[in-house]
């Protein structure tokens, strides 16, 4: 009698949400009849018009054969991709197997644009403002997480204003980076990292006049009304920076009395300067990049003794008159016919 074994038929299946919001952890879970000890890798790919694998993880099947793994998706780019298990040599899977799962990642990170900076000094509180231009009169869910994984707020709501503009402040005890996620009704929008720095000890002076490292000023800006800063009390070398949240564009005279125009970053990232300091005023215009955006921008500066902002438009920045030049004909006419006149009445 001839014995035959039967033959198993190797399965194994994988799940995975068909959308994700930028910044959620992707959990990908699996179940497999595969022998236990077997190892599986699953592979996160960009799937666009081509194929682009971002990571990969490898996993060792336990007795209960199910599996399970997480992507990070904080540096993501929204868009279309998969994960799939590749396959296993001298194993086939057979069935009811799925070993490709398709992802859309959303970020909807850009329908938030922050007023505060995202470095301040340490004085007991984080202060986090800013605005949903699509989200108005309605709330936010708010979190902070700071060092060590420590929730220091929420999840909890907070009240956006008629225009979409929010404002918060979280009381904290250490300088750190803190994390602040936000979520409202249509789901997570995303991740943003504060930090907190110590705030630096007053050292008396050595000399007669202090040198202050840094100053800033504030003021409300917007394409059809630029805001106008002075910077005075320096010579050489000076350093400018805006606040981040919004691409500002930086207009300021050189040392020539050109103006130059910055603008070579974008929403996330501050937008800087540096420039040589050579007569008893520096005047700066700053204004968005888009016509849609606006608010307060902070300047910092290094590098002088003060800031302001200036209600006027300073000259460098004022529109060019062009005078016309009065003829003088007119007045030649006017003379030349009181003589003739004269003349005239003289011969009678």
């Amino acid at each position: 009698m001839v014995c035959c074994s039967p033959v198993v038929a190797y399965e194994l299946s994988i799940s995975a949400p068909q959308t994700i919001q930028k910044g959620k952890p992707l959990v990908v879970n699996g179940t497999s009849n595969l022998p236990a000890g077997i190892s599986v890798d699953i592979v996160l790919s960009r799937s666009e018009y081509t194929t682009e694998e971002i990571a990969r993880k490898t996993v060792t099947l336990q007795a209960d054969r199910e599996f399970s793994v997480v992507f990070d998706t904080k540096d993501l780019q929204k868009g279309q991709y998969k994960v799939e298990v590749p396959g296993i040599q001298g194993y086939s899977f057979l069935g009811g197997s799925v070993t490709l799962r398709i992802v859309q990642v959303v970020d909807r990170s850009d329908e938030l644009v922050f007023r505060s900076p995202r470095t301040q000094e340490m004085d007991g509180s984080l202060d986090i403002s800013g605005s949903f231009p699509k989200n108005p009169g309605a709330g936010v869910q708010m979190e902070v997480v700071g060092p060590g994984n420590e929730v220091v707020f929420g999840p909890q709501y907070i009240p956006t204003a008629s225009d979409g503009s929010f404002s918060q402040k979280v009381p904290i005890k250490s300088a750190g980076t803190y994390e602040v996620s936000f979520t409202d009704t249509k789901g997570f929008i995303g991740s943003y990292v504060f930090t907190v720095t110590e705030k630096e000890e007053i050292v008396p002076a050595t000399t007669p006049e202090p040198t202050v490292t840094a100053i800033a000023a504030t003021a409300p800006s917007s394409t059809e009304s630029p805001a106008f800063f002075v910077i005075t009390g320096a010579k050489g070398k000076v350093k400018v920076s805006t606040s981040a949240g919004v691409d500002w564009v930086i207009e300021y005279a050189d040392e020539r009395g050109s103006v130059q125009k910055v603008n070579s970053k974008g929403q996330v990232e501050p937008e800087e300067v540096t420039t040589e300091m050579t007569g008893d005023s520096l005047y700066l215009k700053v204004y968005p990049y888009r016509f849609s955006d606006k608010g307060e921008v902070t300047i910092f500066v290094e590098g002088a003794e003060k800031i302001g902002v200036s209600r006027e438009i300073p000259p460098v920045f004022a529109p060019t008159a062009t005078t016309t030049a009065k003829s003088p004909f007119p007045c030649l006419i006017a003379i030349v016919a009181m003589v003739l006149l004269a003349l005239r009445k003289k011969s009678h």
